[in-house]
């Protein structure tokens, strides 16, 4: 009989096993997949030494300001903060485009590198011979695509010693909103609203009726978006999530581990 919490326990035994870790990391991106990753890992005796949210600074606040308050008082607690970059590129080039082009280059900027940037700060610090697991909700239920390429681990090419560790690599999603509620883990307000994080809207996967309904219930962060596309298509001619006028070299960033929501979808 299928059991969830022991194909978890397997997959952490597995991965200290073979990588003995000197740090292990929660990543909570304000979905209900990295909040089941992050409870199983705890309630599996995992030592986590820091928690690290994605802040893109192009997605629903809210999700963020519900990461800080739920998460921030659980330890170490980091942000790899893209700061002002999505609205730099903006305004410098014009939106990133549509499609999975785009979308690399998007990840590139506003996660891959922060992310690296955050764990080198807080955890390497220079030092050799530091490795990172770092525990994420990926799961292969999720598209026939993760079914066929999704690595139960996985090292990052441009830092190998960040290791990628898909704690609920086998659940279903039933299997997850069924442990979410046994173990009444709060659940981020905008993931139940939108039914994904909303933690990144950058607009190269996301379609219009999403960005509609994001903006429908949460107008601050809609009329931002409206005032920044005002000014990009002023400048540039085109708006979120419309084809750029360039093409991006090759694929941008195959390795993109924290933009499993995006990828899941097809670009409308």
């Amino acid at each position: 009989m299928h059991n969830p919490i022991d194909s978890s326990r397997e997959i952490l035994r597995q991965a200290i096993d073979e990588f003995s870790p000197t740090h292990i990391v929660s990543l909570v991106s304000g979905g209900k997949d990295s909040a089941a990753s992050d409870q199983v890992a705890r309630e599996l005796g995992v030592k986590i030494d820091f928690v690290i949210h994605g802040n893109t600074r192009c997605g629903i606040p809210q999700t963020t300001e519900f990461v800080r308050d739920e998460y921030g008082r659980k330890g170490e607690y980091v942000e790899a903060d893209a700061g002002t970059a999505y609205e730099d590129y903006v305004l410098r080039k014009g939106f990133f485009g549509k499609g999975i082009d785009a979308h690399g280059f998007a990840y590139r900027i506003l996660k891959a590198t922060p992310f690296r940037k955050a764990i080198s700060r807080e955890i390497r610090n220079g030092k050799r011979g530091v490795r990172v697991l770092l525990l994420n909700g990926a799961r292969k239920d999720e598209s026939e695509n993760r079914k066929k390429n999704l690595k139960l681990f996985r090292a990052d090419p441009a830092s190998p010693g960040n290791i990628w560790v898909n704690v609920i690599h086998d659940w279903s999603q039933e299997d997850r909103d069924e442990y979410l509620e046994s173990r009444q883990v709060p659940v981020n307000p905008v993931a139940r609203a939108l039914c994904r994080s909303g933690e990144c809207m950058c607009g190269t996967m996301q379609s219009d009726a999403e960005r509609v309904e994001a903006a429908a219930l949460y107008p601050n962060w809609g009329e931002w978006l409206a005032d920044l596309e005002k000014e990009a298509t002023r400048l540039h001619g085109f708006g979120w999530g419309q084809r750029a006028p360039r093409s991006y070299p090759g694929q941008g960033e195959l390795f993109q581990p924290m933009c499993k929501d995006c990828l899941a979808r097809p670009a409308a």
